[in-house]
């Protein structure tokens, strides 16, 4: 018995002396061995080494920021280039101040009421009254088609004066003027509609007027308005304007 507790004793000193720091000296680590692996560990400097990709994309990137730079800078030149007045600066304008009319437009909404309430008025007012002078003008004349009466003759005073179709102008104006006013699309489009089939109508007229009056030409050369008031004046206003011719 006593033999057996002996032999314990000696298997159990060997596993324990693995868990102590006084254990046998084949399984201790020195204290200085132990200090210079540390040291060395502490020592150790690991080099950058870029990947593949990095060089190449940093000079990617700087050669895109100076691709970018350079087409800034030529777009600066290009809007620069020219004589001021003279390079279409009002399209430009128009274009921009509508786009911002769009992107702020609802905040606008009163003054673009009240501004359409007064210009349909003006336009429909202007209208009916080139309507009626129109019909004062032409007197025994007037007919609904486009080809004028056997015995009649060539209006070229009071509004045909200004324009050669006024009475075709009175509607279309009239027209704009109720669209205006109502800030209604669909009768905005309609109008249009209109303007076409009276400006096809009045080409027809016209050359029937030809063939009924000689000096219908030269009336034409002289009143160069088919049916708007001064559209010719406007549009050559806008061409200087512009820049153009």
């Amino acid at each position: 018995m006593r033999a057996s507790r002996i032999s314990i004793v000696l298997l159990l000193i060997p596993a324990c002396s693995c868990f102590s720091p006084c254990g046998p000296p084949f399984l201790r680590h020195t204290g200085p061995a132990r200090n210079h692996f540390v040291g060395a560990q502490r020592k150790v400097v690991i080099p950058e080494c870029p990947l593949p990709g990095r060089a190449g994309s940093l000079q990617q990137t700087k050669g895109s920021n100076d691709d970018s730079s350079d087409v800034i800078n030529k777009v600066m030149s290009n809007t620069m280039e020219g004589e001021m007045g003279t390079r279409g600066e009002i399209y430009v304008g128009l274009q921009f101040g509508l786009i911002f009319l769009v992107v702020f437009g609802p905040a606008f909404q009163d003054l673009v009421e009240s501004t359409s309430l007064l210009a349909g008025l003006a336009l429909s007012v202007g209208g009916l009254g080139l309507g009626f002078i129109g019909v004062s003008d032409l007197g025994s004349n007037l007919t609904p088609w486009p080809k004028p009466v056997n015995d009649g003759t060539l209006q070229k005073d009071g509004a045909y004066g200004i324009v050669r179709h006024p009475l075709y102008g009175s509607l279309i104006v009239t027209c704009l003027g109720l669209s205006v006013l109502s800030l209604s699309f669909p009768r905005l489009l309609f109008t249009g509609m209109l303007y076409a089939l009276l400006n096809a109508k009045s080409a027809r007229e016209e050359e029937f007027l030809a063939e009924a009056y000689p000096d219908y030409s030269e009336y034409c050369n002289q009143v160069q308005d088919r049916l708007i008031p001064y559209a010719s004046e406007a549009a050559s206003l806008l061409r200087k304007v512009s820049g153009g011719k």
